[in-house]
Parts: C-alpha cells; structure tokens; sequence
C-alpha cells in the first residue's frame, strides 16, 4: 500500500514538473511587444581589404547604404536601380573575408607539412623516405588549396572594385 501512495505522489510531482516546464516553453515562444516591433537602424556591415559596408534600416523599410574604400565614404539610398549591385558589392566584400581566411589556412598546412618534413628528415630520414609519396600529396593538395584561394581572391578584389566604382559614379 505504501508503495501505491509513493508512486502516486512520484506521478503527481513528475506531471506537476511536465505542466511547469510546459508553461514555461510557452512563455518563452510567445512574441513580446518590443518583439513585434519594426527595427530601424544598422543591420548588416563588413570590412575587407579597405572596402567596407553599412546597411541602415529606416522607416518605411527603406534601407541606406554607407560604402567605402578606405575612408572614402559614399551614403547611398537604395533603390530598384541600384539594389543589384549593392547586394554584389556587399557579397564580394563578404567573400573577400572568406576566401582570406581560407589562403591563410592553406598556407599554414603547408607551412606545417614542410615543418614536419624538417623534422622527419633530421630524425630519421628512412622514415621520409618511406612517406614521401604521402607528404608530397598533402603538400601539393596544400599548394592547389592556395593557388585557387589566391585566384578567387584576385577576382574578389577586382569585382568588389568594379561594384564600388559603379555605385559612387
């Protein structure tokens, strides 16, 4: 009998800790005032290699543009005319960031690979001769890696370039 009443109690405290917590998701789903509210001011920026963006919100959902290249700044409202390239410029900025720190990545796997390659070949060079044909492989993959990252860096540049003269002209 006794072990009925604990598990009824057990039951109780567990569904009464369900409804709680359930209560709780509930309050937390729901939209505050401030929540529906509309947002104004600054909702995106960046910076890359001396070009650089600000997008602000203002009323009416208009949205103003602040480009740059270094200290260079234009204010421009964003129109149908111009939304194309703005969004373009703001996207070769962004991926300009990306494929930096993809270049820099590659470049210190393969400063890491040639590191351990010194090291194999002052320990043991039996051991280098045996993985050779490996450390080759991933120092080329690493050499590839940073070739392409600097191609499509060079064509970044030159597309956010192109974008930036299109819009303060």
């Amino acid at each position: 009998m006794n072990w009925l009443t604990d598990g009824g109690i057990q039951l109780k405290k567990c569904i009464l800790l369900i409804l709680f917590s359930f209560t709780l998701i509930l309050s937390a789903c729901s939209q505050a005032e401030e929540d529906t509210q509309e947002y104004l001011g600054v909702i995106g920026e960046g910076k890359a290699f001396g070009y650089e963006y600000t997008v602000t919100k203002e009323q009416n959902n208009k949205f103003s543009w602040k480009i740059g290249y270094k200290g260079d700044i234009s204010i421009i409202k964003e129109s149908d005319a111009n939304k194309k390239d703005l969004i373009n410029f703001m996207d070769a900025v962004n991926d300009s960031k990306l494929v930096l720190v993809k270049l820099i990545t590659s470049l210190s796997y393969f400063l890491i690979v040639i590191i351990t390659t010194v090291i194999l070949f002052k320990k043991d060079r039996k051991i280098l001769k045996d993985s050779g044909i490996i450390i080759s492989i991933f120092a080329g993959i690493a050499i590839y890696i940073a070739f392409q990252a600097s191609f499509d860096l060079i064509s970044l540049l030159q597309d956010t370039k192109y974008y930036y003269l299109t819009l303060t002209n």
